[in-house]
């Protein structure tokens, strides 16, 4: 059962990460060489294209500034303190902690569903027994916490930060995971599909809030999730795991 959820963790949020964080620091700033196959990656580039410059203005939060320290927390302003001690008055803490984890989280639920429709024998029960074991929490928590460190979102060797970042994706993931039906209606109706992907994975985009006026019953997590999906970086990391 441990061999189990270690590989298929590891393909769903550790793989996925990988993936997405090219997409996740910016559609403008070199993919590190470390991930010669993300910066080939077709998927990848339709993932960077999407959302709302809002939102890409988020995730690029001091990209060139040492990036995000989370352990410093925000500023007395409000906005996030950078790994060189300035901050970036354009974007919150809370603004930037929500949306990252979000998406992070979203990334690691795509790919659990995605490798429960690759293979029948993996269900969502089985995840979820996973999960109600200490043993599986904890072995979702150190993978979580090396994608976060192998996808270079924080800055090096940023251990508080990268600690406080892995709490918020686990607050996100387990509750979750430890649902049997979350994963089935994780994309919503078809007609929800269709009017996330149109409207907010579409650029110019939209708001978290703008999106959620359109399809109430989804949630931000949902919304990212959709948006992951259509990009097609789930069945690449899928492929390359393969």
């Amino acid at each position: 059962m441990q061999k189990f959820g270690l590989c298929l963790i590891s393909l769903s949020c550790l793989g996925l990460t990988q993936l997405c964080a090219p997409a996740i620091a910016s559609r403008h700033q070199p993919t590190p060489t470390a991930e010669p196959a993300s910066e080939a990656s077709e998927s990848v580039q339709r993932l960077a294209e999407m959302f709302s410059v809002e939102i890409q203005s988020t995730l690029n939060a001091c990209w060139n500034q040492g990036k995000v320290d989370l352990a410093a927390g925000a500023a007395q302003s409000g906005a996030v303190t950078c790994g060189n001690g300035t901050t970036d008055n354009t974007v919150t803490y809370s603004d930037y902690v929500n949306t990252v984890s979000d998406i992070l989280a979203a990334s690691g639920l795509v790919g659990f569903r995605t490798v429960i429709a690759s293979n029948p024998r993996i269900n969502p029960q089985m995840i979820s027994t996973f999960l109600s074991d200490p043993q599986g929490t904890a072995i979702l928590r150190q993978t979580v916490q090396t994608a976060i460190t192998q996808s270079q979102l924080l800055p090096a060797e940023a251990t508080q930060s990268n600690a406080i970042l892995t709490e918020q994706v686990m607050e996100r993931l387990v509750p979750s995971l430890q649902n049997p039906t979350v994963l089935d209606g994780l994309l919503g109706s078809e007609e929800q599909y269709t009017q996330v992907v149109s409207n907010f994975c579409t650029a110019p985009g939209m708001s978290v809030s703008e999106a959620k006026a359109i399809v109430p019953d989804l949630s931000s997590i949902q919304l990212y999730a959709i948006c992951i999906h259509e990009s097609g970086v789930t069945d690449e990391a899928l492929q390359m795991m393969q």
